[in-house]
């Protein structure tokens, strides 16, 4: 059977009986597993030194000459060590210790998945909000619901939306959809708050197969901004929402 590179890391495996070098290919595809699994990297912001330490692991920065946006290795042979550059792939994600952020390779560049929160109080609301336009705010006192903030067009509740209120802030139409019970399991009882917190109009339907207000599949739309509705479960795929809304069609 003919050595493949195998999906996911690109290790190698498969090989030919009797095929030669095969150790070096063996310790190269463990140097690049230990490097990958749990991948955090000193920076990717610093130009890449000359030389390095053992263990240091580096993401030459996106304006780089060269291998930019490659993950470096410092390894060799003691007194042959060099920088070993990876090519990442789409989907591969980082730890970076000196921003104290986690990045995303998106097949062009590293993006932030989750930004520093070093002398950030409280828990982070924002929803498809910019990194700038995150909301840093107090815990809720005790029996008091969340609120989130979500500036989308589209949101299909989930159950982190359990016992919340949620306020659409978008400029422009917008509507918030409550899945399926095969797709969210929510528990019966189950309460969430939507408020109209921007200008555009705010649109309540139910999925395929939910009915709301006894209606398969309805919807209706929240009557102005600062307006709202609640929602509450009564049964399996079977909601019923309430407030300064218009009739559920």
């Amino acid at each position: 059977m003919p050595e493949r590179i195998m999906p996911g890391l690109g290790l190698r495996s498969f090989y030919d009986p009797g095929q030669s070098d095969w150790g070096t290919s063996v310790s190269e595809d463990l140097r690049r597993l230990s490097a990958l699994v749990q991948l955090a990297a000193r920076s990717r912001s610093t130009a890449l030194p000359a030389s390095g330490s053992a263990g240091d692991i580096h993401i030459v920065p996106e304006g780089a000459p060269s291998n930019a946006n490659a993950i470096a290795l410092w390894d060799g042979p003691a007194g042959a060590e060099d920088w070993v550059h990876l090519t990442p792939a789409a989907g591969w994600e980082a730890w970076i210790a000196d921003a104290g952020e986690r990045v995303r390779f998106d097949g062009t560049a590293w993006q932030v998945v989750l930004p520093a929160l070093a002398g950030k109080a409280g828990r982070l609301l924002g929803v498809n909000a910019t990194e700038d336009a995150l909301a840093f705010l107090p815990p809720p006192a005790e029996g008091a619901a969340e609120v989130v903030a979500d500036g989308a067009t589209t949101r299909m509740l989930t159950l982190a939306d359990k016992g919340a209120i949620v306020e659409m802030t978008a400029g422009g139409a917008n509507t918030v959809t409550i899945p399926a019970e095969a797709s969210v399991a929510f528990p019966v009882g189950s309460l969430i708050n939507i408020t109209q917190a921007g200008a555009g109009p705010t649109t309540i339907a139910a999925a395929a197969g939910v009915a709301l207000n006894n209606v398969p599949a309805g919807s209706c739309t929240i009557d102005a901004r600062w307006s709202g509705a609640a929602l509450y479960k009564r049964g399996p795929d079977a909601w019923v929402v309430q407030g300064a809304i218009s009739e559920v069609a």
